[in-house]
């Protein structure tokens, strides 16, 4: 059964979600970050079928997150490297990460960690605000509408009451 589209959703989530809501695609970006970039090998680490990562891989590439580069032509054979939007993607996976660090497994026996690997220190992926530098506290958020919502004034108020009426 095929999905619903979230391609012309306002909602940047809704929107991410078309691309990093089925379980494959994250877990293999979550792989590429490890340093697995061929097919062979995503299909030791997650397991999966031959038909549905050759699907996944393909959507990946389509989606602009990997990048095919052939490492050998007879049989023509490909790695996958993360884009620089796969490596915003991967952001996600890391915040991903720290939630079941801290609520999926006890604490201390977190099955694998992150680690800088220039200087070797443990990592703690957390999310801050991009110009304060503080993490974010989803409490203390609220939502109005962007240069992208639709600019009917019903909408609007619907889903951000009178507040954020222009």
């Amino acid at each position: 059964m095929k999905r619903k589209t979230f391609a012309g959703s306002p909602c940047p989530i809704a929107r991410s979600l078309d691309v990093l809501g089925d379980w494959w695609n994250p877990l293999i970006l979550r792989e590429c970050t490890y340093g697995v970039c061929r097919f062979d090998g995503f299909q030791q680490w997650l397991g999966i079928g031959r038909n549905i990562l050759t699907r996944r891989l393909a959507q990946l590439v389509d989606e602009g997150l990997l990048e095919k580069r052939a490492y050998q032509s007879s049989p023509t054979r490909y790695e996958y490297h993360l884009t620089e939007k796969g490596y915003d993607a991967v952001k996600v996976i890391l915040a991903m990460m720290e939630f079941g660090d801290k609520w999926q497994f006890k604490k201390g026996k977190e099955p694998i960690r992150l680690f800088d690997a220039d200087s070797g220190k443990r990592l703690h992926p957390i999310v801050v605000d991009a110009s304060t530098k503080e993490p974010i506290d989803p409490r203390n958020i609220t939502a109005g509408p962007g240069p992208g919502f639709p600019k009917i004034q019903s909408i609007r108020r619907q889903r951000f009451g009178d507040n954020y009426i222009e």
